[in-house]
């Protein structure tokens, strides 16, 4: 078959066989179906057996012209195309062609060039109202599956509506609110979860971010949030309509995969990069909330002699051994990461300062009583620096780095804040 044909059925309707024969030879060679049909009589019988795309039809013809022909198919699919071929110019024939439903007048005699115009354009309409159609399908079914979660706000009275599904992804009670939501949400996404519901659905026109639950087997479960502002055509009111969307297996790979691009290849904790994102993000958000920063910075006493004396083999054996020790003391949601060589950093959000302390005593005591690689006495030097208004990641760095060199001036293995 010709791949330059075009992929459609056309009906073409001629009572003059010349003519008929003339044409239905150029017709063979532009699509890739081809009925012919003498008279309308005819024509109806074929369109009722055959899915057509186009009729190509004259007007005057025996038993059945061209208007009642059309007339007959629009009754039975009005998509279809319908193109009328007249010599006539009689302004009641082309009003009542309109009546009708005919799509397209082309005046006899017909050129070949126009002709063939006119059917590319009906096929470009054809194949867009095909992927309209495809569309449309497509995002009633996703429809379905936003349904079984999906929220909606009218801006106009401030209203907050969640449909069922959203109560029993929650596992909570019909009718709580945003807030409640919020309590389940994992700490590290409140604030982001709060923001949609406190500001953003007044503010932004598009929503998209994510957050967590956890679900039974305190396992986190990753929602997206999507949500869009429209216009209703009923009620003439603004709507905020949003989903959430379960992407737990999507996200979990994604996480597995920036974890290992934002770790040191090494000791496998977070890099600098990571941890100065992360500190940004928490001090915008402290901002907005007031939470609590602590950001600890220590590095190891007389590191460099212990590499100088065992070499680098046994120094990184102590960086792992540290790094080990450090993450079996800390909460989940503490961001611990190596700022480089034997520098590192535990950001803590969400907690009061005296915790902060005595995390880091702890630490301390924990180090002093481990019994490291080589019977190698370790010990470490901590600065702690908490949020202050103003505070952008460079300066709570620095107060930080500042006091772990205090600390380290006044004799090592200690804490100064």
């Amino acid at each position: 078959m010709d791949r330059n044909k075009l992929d459609l059925t056309l009906l073409y309707v001629e009572d003059e066989k010349d003519t008929r024969e003339k044409l239905s030879e150029v017709f063979a060679h532009k699509v890739k179906t081809l009925y012919v049909a003498e008279d309308g009589v005819q024509a109806l019988e074929i369109f009722k057996k055959h899915h057509i795309h186009i009729i190509i039809s004259d007007y005057q013809m025996p038993n059945m012209d061209g208007n009642e022909l059309c007339h007959r198919i629009k009754e039975i699919n009005k998509h279809t195309y319908f193109i009328l071929l007249t010599a006539f110019n009689d302004s009641e024939i082309l009003i009542k062609s309109i009546d009708v439903g005919v799509d397209k007048f082309l005046r006899k005699p017909v050129q070949a060039l126009k002709l063939f115009q006119t059917i590319d354009d009906v096929y470009t309409k054809l194949i867009n109202n095909f992927n309209l159609e495809r569309s449309t399908v497509c995002l009633q079914e996703a429809e379905k599956i936003a349904n079984l979660s999906y929220w909606d706000v009218n801006l106009s009275r401030n209203e907050l509506y969640f449909s069922k599904e959203v109560y029993e992804l929650f596992n909570v009670k019909d009718e709580s609110n945003y807030r409640v939501l919020s309590e389940l949400v994992l700490s590290d996404y409140r604030d982001k979860f709060l923001d949609i519901f406190d500001n953003k659905i007044f503010t932004e026109k598009e929503i998209n971010t994510i957050v967590a639950i956890e679900n039974e087997e305190n396992k986190p479960i990753y929602l997206k949030i999507s949500a869009k502002r429209w216009k209703s055509s009923f009620c003439g009111k603004w709507h905020l309509i949003g989903i959430f969307q379960d992407i737990t297996t999507y996200e979990v790979q994604r996480l597995k995969l920036l974890k290992k691009s934002q770790s040191d290849p090494v000791l496998k904790v977070f890099n600098k990069d990571f941890i100065i994102n992360q500190l940004d993000n928490l001090i915008k958000s402290s901002k907005r909330y007031g939470h609590p920063i602590g950001l600890i910075f220590f590095d190891i006493d007389n590191f460099k002699g212990i590499n100088d004396v065992h070499g680098h083999v046994i120094a990184d054996c102590i960086l792992l051994q540290l790094t080990q020790l450090i993450k079996k003391n800390i909460r989940q949601s503490d961001i611990f990461g190596r700022w480089g060589g034997d520098e590192f950093v535990i950001i803590n959000s969400h907690t009061n300062p005296d915790s902060v302390i005595i995390l880091v005593n702890k630490i301390l005591n924990k180090i002093n009583d481990c019994i490291w690689k080589e019977d190698i006495k370790v010990t470490i030097s901590a600065g702690v620096a908490f949020y202050k208004a103003g505070d952008d990641v460079n300066s709570i760095v620095e107060r930080a780095d500042s006091k772990m060199l205090e600390a380290k001036r006044a004799g090592k293995n200690q804490i100064n804040y």
